[in-house]
């Protein structure tokens, strides 16, 4: 996924003559805390919030002050975008042309909602955590055990826990009722460390014909 595809242009831009105030009051507006610096269309520097402030007169131009200029070519990738602007702690990347001039922006929010549609939150099914060793990683295993239940992985995501230097690996599969997923991951000995489902409609019909089995035992 492009960075090219996902550019906001509503994003206002700044100018050397803009003032002060005027840059604040953007950003106020915008809901942002960082603008990007023109000169013509070529992308100059990113102007932070924290940096006007910093400006003892507010009716003083901005002048060019070139400090941090981070930018993310078109043809990028939204990992790449992602990992930029986490890094730099950013609530927006400018995008540049490969001659330098500006094409627009990506948000942080725009990214959120990326990451929202690239995981399929809003899809049915379950999440399952697994903990396991680095090294006992294997996608195949992974995938085909949850394929034997006929269910499909619609996201994986893992990251490495800093601390015990275990591996958590996060599945989201295309089945409202996990257990059977579970419970074979289980029997692999797997590690399942937390599981979020609807309750299943298997689970519900075994438990109401147990309470009808124990009315019927009390009458």
């Amino acid at each position: 996924m492009l960075v090219k595809d996902f550019i906001t242009r509503e994003i206002p831009v700044l100018k050397n003559f803009d003032t002060v105030e005027y840059a604040l009051n953007l950003m106020e507006d915008f809901k942002l805390r960082h603008l990007p610096l023109l000169n013509d269309n070529a992308y100059l520097c990113l102007v932070s919030e924290k940096d006007l402030l910093a400006m003892p007169n507010v009716s003083a131009t901005i002048g060019e002050p070139v400090l941090f200029a981070p930018a993310i070519p078109e043809y990028g990738h939204l990992h790449q975008a992602l990992a930029m602007i986490t890094r730099y702690g950013l609530s927006l990347l400018p995008v540049v042309g490969e001659d330098g001039a500006y094409r627009g922006a990506i948000t942080r929010d725009r990214l959120v909602d990326l990451l929202s549609e690239l995981c399929n939150a809003e899809a049915a099914g379950s999440v399952i955590v697994l903990e396991m060793m680095p090294q006992d990683y294997s996608l195949t295993d992974i995938a085909r055990l949850v394929e034997s239940n006929n269910a499909h992985v619609l996201n994986l995501l893992s990251r490495q826990d800093k601390e015990t230097g275990r591996l958590l690996v996060t599945l989201k599969i295309d089945l409202e009722d996990a257990s059977p997923v579970i419970r074979s991951f289980e029997r692999f000995n797997y590690t399942v460390l937390y599981h979020f489902m609807e309750t299943g409609t298997v689970d519900d019909q075994l438990r109401q014909r147990m309470d009808e089995l124990l009315y019927y035992m009390n009458m």
